[in-house]
Order: structure tokens, then C-alpha cells, then sequence
């Protein structure tokens, strides 16, 4: 899974050793300090997520409740404080607006356009 918060992009996945733990990743060490700040972070110099922290399942699936359940903001975008991040992310939102045009109503008739229909019987 991978999660954007208004501090960072984490990556999360199934620990390959330990079945009561997550490997959380991240591209910046902050990123896994700020939401976890107990946590051990080691590093791979060479992988795609460079900063790693084994942390137990529980602990993160709370991480992610809090984080939820304390949002304050009524436009994401706006809170990413990091320049490189939000401008990161905004490209990435372009990357995923234009994945789900065909999926859109088509405005002036209320039904989806003939693209996203075919997309949806198959």
C-alpha cells in the first residue's frame, strides 16, 4: 500500500520475516520519523525506498486511524507543507486525473461516455 499524508509518502508492505510486523518504506527518512517517531530506521542505500522500519501491524493500522480520524483540512493538497513533496504529488494527481477521464459522467448528458462504458464491461 502506498500512503500519502500530509508529511509524507510511505510505502506498505507485508514483512517478509515477521508476520506481526509491516515493513514501512519511505524515499526520505523524515517521512517515517514524523509518523513514527519511536521507530528504528535502517537503510538500503540502493532500493527504490531507501529508509525502512519494521513496525508492528497494530501500531501502524493506528498511525492510520489517528491520522484519519484527526484531519482538520478540506483540501489535501493544500496540507503538504514540504515544496518537493506537494509538488511531487501534483504531478501525480495529474497522472491520476487523466487515468480516470475515461471513468467521468459525461457533463452535458448525466451518462459516461462510450470510453469508460467499455472499460467497465470488461
Amino acid at each position: 500500500m502506498r500512503i500519502v499524508l500530509s508529511n509524507g509518502w510511505l510505502s506498505i508492505v507485508s514483512h517478509r520475516e515477521y508476520s506481526e510486523m509491516l515493513l514501512v518504506r519511505a524515499r526520505k527518512h523524515a517521512h517515517i520519523q514524523y509518523y513514527f517517531p519511536r521507530a528504528e530506521i535502517y537503510t538500503f542505500e540502493d532500493a527504490d525506498y531507501p529508509f525502512r522500519a519494521d513496525i508492528m501491524r497494530i501500531e501502524v493500522g493506528e498511525m492510520i486511524a489517528n491520522y484519519a480520524t484527526d484531519i482538520q483540512y478540506d483540501n489535501f493538497k493544500d496540507s503538504v507543507d514540504e515544496y518537493d513533496l506537494a509538488n511531487s504529488l501534483v504531478n501525480v494527481w495529474h497522472v491520476m486525473y487523466d487515468y480516470g477521464m475515461p471513468y467521468r459522467p459525461n457533463i452535458s448528458s448525466g451518462k459516461l461516455d462510450r470510453e469508460s462504458q467499455k472499460h467497465e464491461k470488461n
